[in-house]
């Protein structure tokens, strides 16, 4: 053998020595007691908690640190990805396609581009940008669909966004279709209609291209977890943990903020959401602030509620047993309810995107889990979305459901920037209270039906206090 001919076998040997220290391994780890957990969710990437096992997806060094650390663990070795199936060429054109089938990342942004330029009273195409790989174009996109997209109506805004982690692909298929369906039954399907003329509805079907498409635009089968570096290697950081948050302040895991988050906060900031959800897989759940404290919400019983409408819609439109997963309550005890838990009782996270936009922007947001497989078989998607279309448009709905109203200047009808305050339910430390929209001026303060009495202040106003406004059980009160 030539000494040229060796140095290449030890090329090719360190570049898949190295290739293979970089995918995300997936871990099982024994947990004894809840502080171990919550020590754990520090050191790596929890995706799931229950009966005594956590399991994490996380670095070759990483499962290294664990052992030092004393953490009994298994590497799973899940089999390979089958069932995995792209869409036809053409597909992103096509006047009814198929659902069954993941579009390659150039047919996902051809498809967005074209409902929006299809339906140009309905719909405005958003490009809120680029994602952290430099060597690949790839862009955080979004729909706005509303009866009026270019006016800012007084009506509530509703987010809905999937896969943040790049490899729970089964939001970001029925995402897109949602849009679709939204955009193309406007006039013919009643409830369709109401929504879309009386909401402001955004959908972002996917946060995290760089790892949907990790193996290439044209596949999904190599999609992975995590967020990437600008020259698209894993990152090891979790846009689920990237966020500020209210406990642990701006950077809780000491990482910078990707673009990706950037691009979300962004986005926040210039918006007034009310309700969001976002969308995961790896389990069949709703989960519910808080995440980073067992501190229970103002709204915690709101919530649940609102959680629990939509994990029985599924179980009911789903196949036997779907959405129906039971996540002990690990905070302060008790009994668990099948589809539904409180984040904190699951397992804690600090830098989750569910707690930032409830705390720092005052809207209310849950994260559905929709799938229990990550990376789903193409041919399960319309299972997916049958089970949770209804559930889908009554989540949308419940932004109708609340106290709402405008704050004006009497003198000029110019809209007043106010504080919509509950009385005996808000509170300061959980900045519970609501804002008005400065475009319009209109508040949305999503409610259980009951009485209520609010508080609206503004800087340099008199304050005005109303009594007994009721929510009814039937619609908002306004």
């Amino acid at each position: 053998m030539t000494r040229h001919s060796i140095c290449i076998m030890t090329i090719l040997l360190l570049f898949a020595t190295a290739s293979a220290a970089v995918v995300p391994i997936e871990v099982e780890v024994v947990i004894e007691d809840r502080a171990r957990l919550d020590a754990l969710s520090w050191e790596v990437s929890v995706t799931d908690f229950v009966n005594g096992i956590a399991t994490v997806v996380c670095s070759p060094a990483q499962i290294d640190r664990l052992r030092d650390l004393g953490y009994q663990l298994s590497v799973i070795k899940r089999p390979k990805f089958t069932g995995i199936t792209m869409c036809p060429t053409g597909w992103e054109n096509l006047g009814t396609p198929s659902w069954d089938c993941y579009p390659t990342y150039a047919q996902y942004e051809a498809m967005m581009h074209r409902l929006a330029e299809s339906f140009p009273t309905l719909c405005r195409f958003h490009d809120l940008g680029p994602s952290a790989n430099l060597t690949k174009d790839h862009r955080l996109l979004a729909l706005e669909i509303s009866d009026n997209p270019d006016i800012d109506e007084a009506e509530p805004e509703v987010f809905l966004t999937s896969t943040m982690h790049g490899d729970e692909t089964a939001g970001y298929v029925t995402m897109l279709r949602l849009a679709f369906d939204l955009l193309n039954q406007y006039g013919s399907d009643v409830p369709i209609t109401d929504l879309v003329d009386q909401t402001e509805i955004w959908i972002n079907p996917l946060a995290n291209p760089d790892g949907t498409y990790f193996g290439g635009d044209d596949t999904v089968r190599s999609a992975i977890r995590f967020l990437t570096t600008a020259d698209g290697q894993v990152s090891w950081v979790n846009a689920n943990r990237n966020f500020p948050d209210p406990r642990y302040g701006s950077h809780p895991h000491g990482d910078p903020w990707w673009p990706e988050t950037v691009a979300m906060m962004d986005l926040a900031e210039s918006r007034h959401f009310v309700l969001s959800a976002n969308i995961h897989s790896g389990a069949e759940l709703i989960n519910y602030p808080w995440d980073t404290w067992c501190d229970r919400h103002p709204d915690d019983e709101w919530f649940f509620d609102l959680s629990l409408a939509w994990a029985t819609a599924a179980q009911e439109d789903g196949p036997s047993g779907y959405m129906d997963d039971c996540r002990q309550p690990g905070c302060f005890g008790g009994t668990c309810t099948p589809g539904v838990t409180n984040g904190a009782d699951w397992y804690m996270v600090a830098g989750g995107r569910q707690d930032f936009m409830t705390y720092f922007h005052g809207g209310r947001e849950v994260t559905v889990e929709i799938s229990s497989t990550k990376l789903l078989p193409s041919e399960q998607l319309p299972t997916i979305w049958t089970a949770n279309r209804r559930a889908l448009l009554n989540f949308i709905d419940a932004a109708q459901h609340g106290i709402h109203g405008t704050v004006i200047d009497a003198d000029n009808g110019n809209p007043v920037s106010a504080m919509i305050e509950i009385i005996g339910l808000d509170s300061v430390e959980a900045r519970s209270s609501v804002k008005t929209d400065t475009a319009a001026g209109d508040f949305h303060r999503l409610l259980n039906p009951g009485l209520y009495d609010l508080r609206i202040s503004a800087m340099g106003r008199r304050t005005v206090i109303l009594f007994d406004v009721e929510v009814p059980n039937d619609g908002p009160s306004v």
